[in-house]
């Protein structure tokens, strides 16, 4: 029967809250990039609504306007 020394549970341990740290890293990630989109896609509508399909386009296609 195999014991786990204090070194070996310690390195099992890291390596799991490594893997849990990198899930959650990932996950607010996408979080921010899904409100990003979600943000791009609401700013587009309301420019198509009020006739401006030039800057939604410009919006959606993720161009950035240089005119400041």
């Amino acid at each position: 029967m195999t014991t786990l020394t204090h070194h070996s549970f310690y390195n099992l341990t890291c390596k799991f809250c490594t893997l849990v740290r990198n899930v959650l890293v990932s996950i607010f990630l996408g979080m921010i990039a899904l409100g990003e989109s979600a943000g791009r896609a609401r700013a587009a509508n309301i420019l198509a609504q009020h006739g401006r399909m030039d800057l939604a386009k410009e919006i959606m296609l993720g161009k950035e306007n240089k005119n400041d």
